[in-house]
């Protein structure tokens, strides 16, 4: 019984939420966790409505141990009560479950870490490289079309070339959840895919992938992680880039722009709001910086710390 509910949740989240394989593959091996520590310790329970505080604390004593990585931090333990409050959640929806075991323990907080951007100058060091071969130009592309419209590397990866409008300057892009949403793409990024596309031809297409790698086929994300790290060393930007900062930089970007945070969630395809308010939070320390750099008071405090 306990078994078929867990395979059951798992198909929901294959075929209903459409949820991408790594996180298949997290939650199932979360939720066969849980069962394994029931069944070696309670074996008489036969209903996930059983579970009181005791199985709790016991399930919650194993998801803070890892025989790899010994103790495991806050994140991955609050990570892993997610996931299972998730599964009961869903069953209490479906009428398997009358409440959610994991409200009767404390979940750790988990402290939450400010994406990393880059500086303007280091994208605009970044994307002016001027690119001498096919490849190097798809890279150019890549790199100017996550920046300009901020989208996840897996969302790149996925476009055709009828994804692109370009007489509205915009693409549609398939993403989580199998979601589709429409983002606008800047000037500067629809020139460079044009450069791109007239050279296209030359790695030989095998299918209408947008972005293709040297065989012709759809490139892959670990590809455009690989050559944002050449494009950088090229470029002579010494900060580490990857996709996710050019994503990061696009929000924070908008955000200090005056852009509304309703438009800015949309554009990231962020389901919640509360995802995409973490860049609020960047944009605060921003203002902080500037506050702390041109205040006399601010520099004052600074010295007298200092002088103490």
């Amino acid at each position: 019984m306990l078994d078929s509910l867990v395979a059951r949740y798992i198909d929901y989240l294959k075929f209903e939420r459409r949820a991408s394989e790594h996180t298949i593959i997290s939650y199932e091996h979360i939720l066969n966790k849980a069962l394994k520590v029931i069944k070696d310790n309670f074996p008489y329970i036969n209903s996930f409505n059983e579970i009181s505080l005791k199985e709790m604390r016991t399930i919650q004593k194993e998801f803070n141990y890892d025989k790899e990585l010994d103790k495991l931090n806050n994140n991955s333990v609050a990570h892993d009560l997610y996931a299972l409050s998730s599964f009961f959640r869903y069953l209490i929806r479906t009428g398997d479950l009358e409440s959610n075991p994991v409200k009767l323990i404390s979940v750790p907080k988990v402290k939450r870490h400010l994406p990393k951007v880059l500086t303007l100058n280091e994208v605009e060091k970044l994307l002016d490289y001027e690119p001498k071969n096919v490849l190097e130009f798809r890279d150019n592309a890549i790199a100017e079309l996550l920046f300009s419209s901020g989208l996840r590397v897996s969302e790149a990866v996925s476009l055709n070339i009828e994804n692109l409008n370009f007489e509205n300057m915009e693409v549609r892009v398939l993403g989580k959840g199998a979601k589709e949403r429409i983002v606008p793409v800047g000037p500067l990024a629809m020139d460079k895919i044009c450069d791109y596309l007239e050279r296209r031809d030359e790695l030989k297409p095998v299918d209408n992938a947008l972005f293709l790698n040297r065989f012709g086929k759809r490139i892959t994300t670990r590809a455009i992680e690989q050559n944002l790290e050449k494009l950088s060393a090229r470029s002579g930007v010494t900060t580490h880039v990857n996709p996710h900062k050019l994503r990061h930089s696009f929000a924070t970007e908008l955000l200090q722009g005056g852009a509304d945070l309703r438009a800015v969630q949309e554009m990231l395809g962020h389901a919640s709001l509360a995802a995409t308010q973490i860049y609020t939070h960047l944009d605060f320390e921003h203002l902080k910086k500037v506050y702390q750099d041109a205040h006399p008071k601010a520099k004052k405090k600074d010295k007298d710390r200092n002088d103490e």
